[in-house]
């Protein structure tokens, strides 16, 4: 900022000094009492000029330094801008910082959510090719009708996997949130994983509540599909799924437990991790992308449901998904 902007902006300062002098001496002049000079009521306004013009040049290069740092500012702003002197400037100087800081987080989240659907597409496409080359293996050969819709069924499962990371990021306008009914929702992902639990023999126990909780049914179907998913792909021919409810403080407690192989101890923390397919993934040779626990744990987090995993080696692995009690909603 130049020092022309600058008496600009403090115009109205200037003539209020201006008119205020010229009042004063105006008054003493017309004063019969006070016997004035008109030579000395000049001067005297003169030197209030000059007094202001100092006052105000003054003013201006104590703050020239900030204003300098002020238009070098835009030019790096992954810096926090520093060095106001007064309350003004560090008022000015918090606001700045905090929008700068709302900034740089907003284009960190962009760059990092774009370089997960970068790396999610990559790995799609890697993991669909499997199912498809089985497909198209079977126009030239006879296999067995189960094994087509094995393959058919995975294609369904990463499609939807797909659609669903797609929308995570704009999961507001895609949810509502309303009195559901678990046990019809846990049916329905049942029903619609049945294929395996024929193929691989695998029994279910099942008692869960007629109570309602608040959720998105499409979501919360999502998530429980994917935990059954992971339960029948690790556990043994002729093993055995429970699913039950249980109440704690008022919270409905979802649990979902095979008699599977387990998880090590060192993979627990790390199982939402995107990307991680853990021992299991590495050892089972099973079409793990890694990317099922990640969507379910942030779609959890998204509709306010907390959700766990507790495990222990070849003892098989438990999941449990809490509904909140939320009494001021209903």
């Amino acid at each position: 900022m130049t020092f022309l902007k600058y008496l600009r902006d403090h115009i109205y300062s200037i003539l209020i000094v201006l008119i205020g002098m010229t009042f004063v001496e105006l008054v003493l002049y017309l004063d019969p009492r006070v016997h004035f000079h008109m030579g000395t009521l000049i001067y005297t306004w003169i030197l209030a000029m000059i007094f202001l013009i100092t006052n105000l040049a003054i003013s201006y290069n104590h703050k020239k330094n900030w204003y300098s740092q002020l238009e070098s500012y835009q030019e790096d702003l992954s810096k926090e801008l520093f060095g106001a002197q007064n309350n003004e400037q560090k008022f000015i100087q918090n606001k700045i910082n905090n929008i700068s800081l709302e900034y740089r987080n907003e284009l960190t989240n962009l760059y990092q959510n774009q370089k997960d659907q970068r790396e999610y597409t990559e790995s799609w496409v890697h993991d669909i090719k499997v199912p498809l080359s089985a497909l198209k293996l079977s126009q030239d050969e006879e296999l067995d009708k189960n094994l087509i819709a094995e393959e058919l069924d995975q294609i369904d499962y990463l499609v939807d996997q797909a659609l669903y990371f797609a929308r995570l990021n704009n999961f507001s306008n895609d949810y509502l949130i309303q009195e559901q009914d678990l046990n019809d929702i846990v049916k329905a992902c049942i029903r619609a994983n049945k294929r395996l639990f024929i193929s691989k023999r695998i029994g279910i126990s099942f008692d869960v509540t007629d109570k309602k909780v608040l959720t998105d049914e499409k979501w919360l179907s999502f998530i429980i599909n994917q935990i059954i998913s992971n339960s029948l792909k690790y556990t043994d021919q002729n093993g055995k799924i429970n699913i039950f409810t249980t109440t704690h403080d008022n919270n409905i407690e979802l649990h979902i437990k095979d008699n599977g192989i387990g998880i090590v101890d060192q993979d627990i923390s790390r199982v939402f991790n995107k990307g991680f397919t853990g021992t299991n993934g590495r050892k089972s040779g099973s079409k793990s992308t890694g990317m099922g626990l990640y969507l379910v744990k942030k779609m959890a987090d998204k509709l306010g449901h907390s959700i766990q995993i507790k495990s222990k080696p070849n003892q098989g692995t438990e999941t449990i998904i809490t509904f909140l009690d939320l009494p001021y909603y209903k």
